[in-house]
């Protein structure tokens, strides 16, 4: 797949679902990265999103699962088979969807716990503890390509499952 490097505020407001533009003679889907930076809490050389690009204006396909793109070039390619699309953005509403659904199964479980308090794994139903793995996924990979000098930004990723 082409591939092209940006700024990472410009991969965030993506990610935000907010009008970026880029100029670039290229027109249909393209890996998105952050460039190589070194801004605090913000992501570096690291695969970011799927978009479509059509006169200059991009638009989010889907995020993908984090990974480390090294290129500035203008146009670069990237194997597919790196490639692997999020189900959900991890940025977006659907995924407070998700956590409102833990929250409100968490509210009314009347169950066995865990030592530490937590619903075991094996007493929450699939289609709600599934989505939730995959966020936990998402965002300990996310944390590994953030510049976090004094660890602030990992100390908030707190996983739901371990």
């Amino acid at each position: 797949m082409k591939a092209v490097s940006i700024s990472p505020q410009d991969l965030l407001s993506i990610f935000l679902g907010q009008k970026t533009t880029l100029t670039i003679a290229y027109t249909g889907q393209l890996l998105i990265a952050a460039n190589k930076n070194d801004q605090p809490h913000l992501p570096s050389e690291m695969a970011g999103a799927i978009v479509n690009i059509q006169e200059n204006q991009l638009t989010l396909v889907s995020l993908v699962h984090p990974f480390k793109i090294e290129s500035e070039a203008q146009l670069f390619e990237v194997d597919n088979q790196l490639i692997q699309r999020e189900p959900v953005n991890w940025f977006g509403p659907q995924a407070l969807v998700i956590e409102k659904k833990m929250s409100d199964f968490a509210k009314t479980y009347d169950g066995p716990r865990a030592k530490n308090g937590g619903i075991p794994r094996n007493y929450i139903p699939n289609e709600i503890a599934e989505p939730i793995i995959l966020s936990d996924r998402y965002w300990q990979t996310y944390a590994q390509f953030v510049n976090d000098p004094d660890g602030s930004f990992a100390a908030q990723i707190k996983p739901m499952f371990d």
